[in-house]
């Protein structure tokens, strides 16, 4: 009856919220407590064990055999393991049970909540996720809550199920693979001075978090290499080396450019701080360096682990493996220089130690692409983060003369960095931010409390207050536009230029329909294959032209805008002021004529034609699509390209093989208003880039405050330079349309007159006056 009760309880699991973390952090107090007695007190250990099993049985066991019976069995019969270990005094055979119960539940965990997340049950894909582990949390490494926001857009139909699966497996699988790297560094450790409880254990973990990475090391690496790193794993402590070695290069969770680029900011900002810190805590010349400040070598510590853990990150997107080892290998190097320091053991010189550090500077800086070189403001604020915790690590020791210089380090990261960036596009943030800083009273700024010598709580409060303002400041700094509206944006552009490619082809071939020239339309389709490719093959030339600039960063992203800008505008007038149609679909059946009556070079002639008709339109959709990538990214620029590709085959196809009568003249003014509006989303956010980096002048509208959407979608932002030129452009454009349709009506009223009165005088018999 009691089985039956907690299966039905696990069956209704998705009806009503439940608390499987708190439980679950209870078995493993639980069982860490008996670890502690089993080489003292077995009997006494077996009783923390059963109590431990007992907790799992009654609250954990019913939901978990609901959702994943296989880890289910699996704990159990680790409890069974645990508790025989217990009995016997078997430390090591203790540990590695006690390390299979919690990662068998975890991974029990994740099955379930990848289930109800596939079923749209965000409720109780909510209580699941309660039950995850996150990666080991530093000042570097803040809690990843992409899963969590995920589930709570899922429960408000914001997203599918599908969307929120990958955000969920990216943000656990990230979280899990830290672990493991975790686990194989302590294996490591740990065998190396002969812990063999500590070895048992670790290994045990390390097999457990392979077990939640396995399937995404199948669709990796496949079946083959999978059962061989298992296998490896199986016999750790001993095939350590090889399980290094199957490991190399696989992410579970692949990181997106902006993780990339944001990794390898904080790898070159944090690295450049450990000499700066180590500096402060020594003193002397070669032979005579004494540490004076243990603090300031903790920092210097502390920042070496913030670059260590970036750069271990990226580590397996590097493709020189052996660079790679080198750079981890100077890092370990540094990392042991500085043990020794802070324990007072020959520490190195300053200059040494710079040296040591520019050395490993240099490494990052030649394996890093250069667009992970490109900078990023959420760089600067980790930086002041991690100052403003080491306030409050000196306030807690009540070192506030520390406090002050760590205080000031952050303030001039800020001022350097995003204050100045701020400074006109949210004038009271900056203000804000200047109070917490200095000697604001509500709340009390950190110098006004650093110089009262305040206790440990109002400098925490101040400093929760200053971090909130600081993730202000990062939304306010991104130029990014929604994904969404870039993709509409790209697939608008790739359809305006395809349909007028599709028009201009259309217009020269019309005239080849007859039988006995029909053949002639071969070559133009030949020239207009070409074309295509060529347009895929300058794409691919002008990503890797602009990558190598890359480090120019939104420098780069305002010249081609610019460019961009000003190429769309002499489009959009030619357009409507017909000068460009009428000229150049001219000039296209002047040359068609010219080839059809030659009979040498006639084939390549035609050919050459259907290439240069198309090309010139892929060219102009290739740079108005780099412009829209430097600011958001490759992803939604080419799924944009995607559905516009997709819009122009559809009508390529009415047009050519249906041989249906499209409204073309009424599609190309339709679709020539709606590259006016993206013209103005250009023009907005070129101008917020262009004051970003300073070569444009800023004054805000005062009082105005518009919602984040509208930058986003819109490329709004609270500037009279941003909104008036979005307003000139837009106006540039159509009152050019009503310019050229006024003179065309004065110029065909001319000729009407004219005409008239050549009538007139020849009915009268006298000339008529020009």
């Amino acid at each position: 009856m009691k089985r039956a009760l907690l299966t039905l309880l696990g069956l209704l699991g998705t009806a009503a919220a439940a608390d499987y973390a708190t439980p679950a952090d209870t078995v493993r107090t639980g069982l860490a407590d008996a670890a502690l007695e089993v080489g003292y007190d077995p009997a006494q250990a077996a009783q923390l064990v059963q109590d431990a099993q007992r907790t799992y049985l009654t609250t954990l066991d019913g939901p978990l055999r609901a959702q994943a019976p296989a880890s289910a069995s699996t704990v159990r019969e680790q409890f069974g393991t645990a508790l025989q270990a217990a009995r016997t005094g078997d430390e090591a055979g203790f540990a590695a049970a006690q390390s299979r119960v919690w990662t068998a539940w975890l991974g029990g965990a994740y099955a379930a909540l990848e289930r109800q997340v596939q079923a749209g049950n965000a409720g109780a894909a909510s209580d699941w996720l309660q039950a995850r582990e996150f990666r080991v949390a530093s000042r570097f490494t803040r809690l990843n809550a992409d899963a969590t926001t995920a589930v709570q857009a899922l429960q408000a139909r914001k997203i599918t199920p599908a969307q929120a699966l990958d955000a969920v497996r990216a943000d656990l699988l990230d979280g899990y693979q830290a672990r493991l790297n975790g686990a194989l560094a302590a294996l490591k450790d740990a065998r190396s001075k002969d812990y063999r409880t500590r070895s048992a254990e670790q290994a045990a973990l390390a097999q457990g978090y392979f077990a939640l990475l396995a399937p995404a090391y199948r669709s990796a690496r496949g079946d083959a290499a999978l059962s061989a790193t298992t296998a490896d794993l199986q016999a750790l402590p001993a095939s350590l080396d090889r399980v290094t070695r199957d490991l190399n290069g696989f992410r579970a969770a692949p990181l997106s450019e902006r993780e990339q680029r944001l990794r390898a900011g904080q790898a070159l900002r944090f690295l450049a701080l450990v000499p700066v810190e180590y500096a402060r805590g020594v003193s002397g010349d070669a032979g005579r360096v004494t540490v004076k400040r243990d603090l300031e070598i903790t920092e210097a510590r502390t920042f070496l682990a913030g670059a260590t853990t970036a750069y271990t990150d990226l580590a397996p997107l590097l493709p020189d493996t052996r660079a790679v080892q080198a750079t981890q290998a100077a890092l370990a190097a540094l990392n042991a220089r500085l043990e020794g320091a802070a324990a007072h053991r020959d520490p190195p010189t300053s200059a040494a130690l710079q040296a040591a550090v520019t050395d490993v500077q240099t490494q990052l800086e030649a394996q890093f692409p250069n667009a992970w070189k490109r900078h990023d403001a959420s760089g600067d604020l980790d930086v002041i983060r991690s100052q403003l915790n080491n306030v409050l690590s000196a306030v807690t020791a009540h070192n506030y003369e520390q406090a002050e210089t760590a205080r000031l380090d952050a303030y001039a990261t800020l001022e350097s960095g995003p204050e100045a960036r701020i400074a006109v596009f949210a004038p009271d943030l900056k203000l804000r931010l200047e109070n917490l800083f200095w000697n604001g009273e509500t709340p009390a700024g950190l110098a006004r409390l650093i110089r009262d010598r305040a206790p440990i709580a109002a400098v925490q409060a101040s400093a929760a207050q200053l971090n909130a303002a600081l993730d202000q400041t990062g939304e306010l700094l991104g130029t990014e536009q929604a994904p969404a509206a870039v993709a509409t944006n790209a697939g608008v552009i790739v359809f305006r230029e395809g349909l007028e490619a599709v028009l201009i082809l259309a217009a020269l071939m019309g005239s080849l329909r007859r039988p006995e020239v029909r053949h002639l339309r071969r070559p133009m389709w030949w020239g207009a294959a070409l074309a295509f490719l060529a347009t895929a093959g300058t794409w691919l030339v002008m990503s890797g032209t602009l990558s190598l600039f890359a480090r120019f960063g939104e420098r780069l992203e305002a010249v081609v805008s610019v460019i961009a800008i000003a190429v769309l505008l002499v489009i959009m007038n030619w357009f409507f002021h017909q000068v460009y149609w009428n000229d150049r679909m001219a000039d296209f059946q002047k040359a068609k004529h010219n080839l059809m009556g030659r009979q040498v070079g006639q084939w390549v002639g035609l050919a050459v034609l259907g290439f240069t008709s198309i090309y010139r339109e892929g060219f102009e959709t290739v740079l108005f699509l780099q412009s829209l990538t430097l600011q958001s990214g490759a992803a939604p620029v080419l799924s944009g390209t995607g559905l516009g590709l997709v819009a122009v085959i559809g009508v390529g196809v009415l047009v050519f093989a249906l041989q249906a009568k499209l409204p073309m003249k009424k599609l190309l003014v339709w679709t020539g208003m709606m590259i006016c509006a993206v013209l103005a989303v250009m023009v907005g956010n070129t101008v917020h880039v262009l004051q970003l980096v300073g070569w444009f002048p800023v004054h805000g509208v005062s009082g105005l405050t518009l919602p984040s959407w509208t930058s986003l979608w819109l490329g709004v932002y609270p500037t009279w330079e941003g909104l008036t030129l979005q307003v000139v452009s837009a106006a540039a454009v159509v009152g050019s349309y009503y310019l050229a349709e006024g003179l065309k009506e004065r110029g065909l009223k001319r000729r009407l007159e004219a005409a008239r009165q050549q009538k007139a005088g020849d009915v009268n018999g006298t000339p008529a006056r020009n």
